[in-house]
């Protein structure tokens, strides 16, 4: 099932959680802030309000006021003052914001008494006054910061934890974008400097994880693309070379013996055959080369086409098989076929393919030695077609098992020219076969023979 997350969807939920963490913070700030409000003024105005209330001046008057019962008071943080007639403070019990022995008349009339006797608040005081006949007894609440002050604080706090939590939570949310290209930013920087092998770990399901993927993909593909121009320019080095090498030794050889018979023409007859035999000889080593390298060549280039039909592939084979009787009599080898009566269709280009097959079974008997046994075999498995052609002659070495397919690998690492060979028949082989979509392994060891397994589909597919 197709993941449909998108960076525009992480960034509509990081809105959407914004926006309830900026609702649950005011829902949290205000029933805080009422909590507060009720906790700092609505006890003190209740018990004020309270009927026999020791908040109320009234209430707690007594004719001695050293008797006076501020225990209620104190607990708020509040004080009494009592002033005589002229004003003068008789007696003060709790911590006043400023002690006073007197109280002038504008400060006293103008704020207090005009309050009606009632309760007062100015947002700093909570001022509550009884009579008596010779006192008065004043009632002072602790310090508030008023309400105004309150609500400022308030906001103000508010607007800091907001900030601060949407902070925090912007950065922690935009790790989700910031690391991914962060990690890509250090990858396209280490292929810059040319790691290849650079792969980006990062787990995401949006757009950045698909370009986290294309990412890995690009770098893998570059990086098999720069082996693959690396084995091509060493493949195209080491050709160059065992072509010239190839080619040295056979002109070197033709170019000696035409100086030798242009410099002594008086050579008898018999010597002169000897040498224009020999260079015949390597005449034809030449152009078998050139010939095999144009047809190398020609096999490798991708605008080369097969001429495809229809073919018996048990009837094919037995008329390669026929055509090679005479030279598996003369070593007296040992063969047997096994190749099935009924028809099995498949699509090939006889004449390429016969060149395919046919350079197997000349290698099995150019190099192995007499009496060798040699099976050549048919099996039908569904869709595809095996051809084995197997001997239990001298082998091939373990290690040379994949290098023997490619051009100019042979056993005889000494390039011995009286070997035979141009050293790409094998080569052309496994060309050929992959023009037709098929494959070729080879399974051999020293002294216990070959086995070329050659994988064939009856519907052909295009090689790659």
């Amino acid at each position: 099932m197709k993941n449909n997350k998108k960076i525009s969807n992480l960034l509509l939920r990081t809105h959407l959680v914004s926006s309830l963490i900026m609702f649950l913070i005011f829902l949290v700030f205000f029933f805080g802030t009422m909590a507060m409000w009720v906790n700092l003024y609505m006890p003190i105005n209740t018990l004020i309000s309270a009927e026999n209330s020791k908040l109320v001046a009234k209430n707690i008057i007594k004719d001695d006021y050293r008797n006076i019962d501020v225990e209620q008071i104190l607990k708020v943080k509040g004080w009494i003052e009592v002033l005589d007639t002229d004003l003068n403070v008789m007696y003060t019990k709790g911590n006043p914001k400023i002690k006073r022995s007197k109280y002038n008349k504008d400060e006293f009339y103008n704020k207090i008494i005009n309050a009606n006797n009632d309760l007062f608040n100015d947002n700093e005081y909570i001022y509550n006054i009884a009579y008596n006949d010779n006192y008065f007894n004043k009632v002072i609440k602790k310090p508030s910061i008023g309400v105004r002050n309150f609500f400022r604080i308030a906001i103000t706090l508010y607007l800091i934890i907001f900030v601060f939590i949407m902070i925090l939570y912007t950065r922690i949310t935009s790790r989700n974008l910031t690391i991914p290209l962060q990690e890509l930013m250090k990858g396209v920087k280490n292929i810059y400097q040319g790691d290849y092998s650079t792969r980006i770990q990062v787990k995401c399901k949006n757009e950045i994880g698909q370009l986290t993927q294309a990412f890995n993909v690009m770098v893998q593909r570059i990086e098999e693309e720069r082996k693959l121009k690396e084995k091509s320019e060493e493949t195209k080095r080491r050709l160059i070379m065992d072509i010239s090498h190839d080619l040295k030794n056979p002109l070197a050889s033709i170019r000696g013996y035409t100086d030798l018979l242009i410099e002594n023409p008086k050579l008898s007859q018999e010597k002169r055959n000897k040498y224009l035999t020999v260079i015949q000889n390597n005449s034809i080593r030449v152009n078998d080369l050139i010939t095999d390298i144009f047809d190398f060549s020609k096999f490798e280039s991708i605008d080369f086409d097969l001429e495809l039909k229809n073919v018996d592939i048990c009837e094919f084979l037995r008329e390669v098989i026929a055509s090679f009787i005479p030279s598996i009599e003369e070593k007296n080898i040992e063969y047997n076929f096994s190749i099935p009566d009924n028809s099995i269709q498949v699509k090939m280009d006889t004449k390429n393919m016969y060149r395919a097959i046919s350079n197997l079974i000349v290698n099995s008997l150019k190099y192995n030695e007499d009496s060798t046994k040699l099976n050549i075999s048919v099996q039908d498995i569904g869709e595809r077609v095996l051809v084995i052609i197997q001997d239990n002659g001298i082998g091939i070495p373990k290690e040379l098992e994949i290098d023997i397919f490619n051009p100019f690998v042979r056993v005889d690492s000494s390039r011995n020219s009286k070997s035979g060979g141009t050293g790409l028949g094998l080569a052309i082989t496994k060309a050929i076969i992959e023009k037709h979509g098929g494959n070729i392994e080879l399974e051999s060891s020293i002294n216990c023979g070959c086995r070329f397994t050659i994988t064939l589909n009856k519907e052909m597919k295009p090689c790659l």
